[in-house]
């Protein structure tokens, strides 16, 4: 969806994806490393550029690129399938050697609810993605279901968690997401980021 959503904090910036971002956004989600856990992405880039064209015009999916202060995009991020005031946050990944996850995710919740006026937004993370889960708990999001067999890579199931976090509990995960998101821009500042 086209948007003009733009926001930063942190040391870190989400602003939304444009064409210009197809080749970031397939070399990233194609990344051995940071791919393991995620939805298959088309080998041809013919394919991945029509699923973006196709973004730009649907309805209720906020996709953000995740970038530093300079410019320099590390990532995306985005809010999608918005229903009933409740959207999925996902489409996160970022670069290893970039601490930005504390603040994306301090972020993304930002403009879900503080922009777009959410009541709640959920995550769907394959139970295996320890770091995520983790990251998740120790947010406060709390875990709300798993969904089995919810999600198939390279021909391999994988169980879901899904974590939830409803508007009246973003003040708590706030305070917890400042914290480390403090932390890491004060590394990306000695890291010249």
């Amino acid at each position: 969806m086209k948007h003009n959503i733009t926001v930063e904090r942190f040391g870190i910036r989400l602003r939304p994806i444009t064409m210009d971002d197809a080749d970031f956004i397939y070399q990233i989600r194609r990344n051995k490393e940071l791919s393991q856990y995620i939805g298959e992405i088309d080998s041809q880039f013919s394919v991945h550029l029509t699923w973006l064209e196709q973004y730009f015009q649907r309805e209720g999916d906020y996709y953000f690129c995740i970038e530093l202060l300079s410019g320099k995009p590390v990532g995306t991020i985005a809010v999608y399938d918005i229903a009933n005031q409740a959207g999925n946050w996902g489409r996160w990944i970022i670069s290893p050697s970039i601490p930005a996850a504390p603040a994306s995710a301090w972020l993304i919740f930002h403009v879900a609810f503080d922009i777009l006026g959410l009541s709640q937004v959920y995550s769907n993370t394959v139970i295996d993605n320890a770091s995520v889960v983790s990251f998740h708990d120790n947010c406060g999001i709390s875990r709300t279901r798993m969904e089995p067999n919810g999600l198939r890579i390279k021909g391999v199931s994988y169980d879901l968690i899904i974590h939830t976090a409803p508007k009246e509990n973003w003040p708590s995960i706030q305070k917890k997401l400042e914290r480390s998101a403090a932390l890491a821009e004060r590394l990306l500042q000695e890291e010249g980021g």
